[in-house]
């Protein structure tokens, strides 16, 4: 017999506010060290939602050239938090 507590399994779900905080100021470091090409591609891709042509229009850069821009932002960014979870560890 197993009792689920909504609420209980609710809470546990959620990340301590201070781990999230950590998790930002981490996200933050890791997109501050990439060049800023990618940094703008990634941005306007993931945090900006928006399509490559809109990206185009916007940075006057090719959509091939954007497309490589967030796939390379992207391998850095993990690259670079994986770096700072080791250390973190």
């Amino acid at each position: 017999f197993v009792l689920l507590d909504d609420a209980a399994v609710g809470m546990a779900a959620v990340p301590h506010p201070e781990d999230r905080n950590a998790w930002r100021e981490e996200i933050a470091a890791a997109l501050a060290r990439l060049a800023p090409e990618q940094r703008e591609a990634f941005l306007l891709k993931h945090v900006e939602e928006l399509g490559y042509e809109e990206m185009a229009e916007i940075t006057g850069a090719g959509v091939s050239a954007l497309k490589m821009r967030v796939k390379r932002a992207c391998e850095r960014l993990r690259d670079l938090l994986q770096e700072s979870d080791v250390r973190g560890s």
